[in-house]
């Protein structure tokens, strides 16, 4: 039996504060097979990239993996097409 259709996201999750060199290796090495990327945009911007059955579950989905790889508060997320 095949699973759900897997569409590709990005999400932009805003930060509580930026990154310091430790929680941006944690983030890398702590990564999901779920989530094919990241990426930081600005100082306290990380673009998430990954395959989810639908958007709430991409936001969700990136918004716990990057909590729980650096421990930083997210304050919002946000889909970017």
């Amino acid at each position: 039996m095949k699973g759900p259709t897997l569409t590709r996201y990005r999400v932009a999750l805003t930060l509580e504060r930026s990154l310091d060199e430790q929680e941006i290796l944690n983030l890398r090495g702590q990564r999901s097979e779920s989530i094919s990327d990241y990426e930081m945009d600005g100082e306290n911007v990380v673009l998430a990239s990954l395959d989810a059955a639908d958007s709430l579950a991409a936001r969700d989905t990136a918004e716990l993996q990057v909590s729980r790889a650096t421990g930083v508060a997210i304050h919002a997320a946000q889909l970017i097409p």
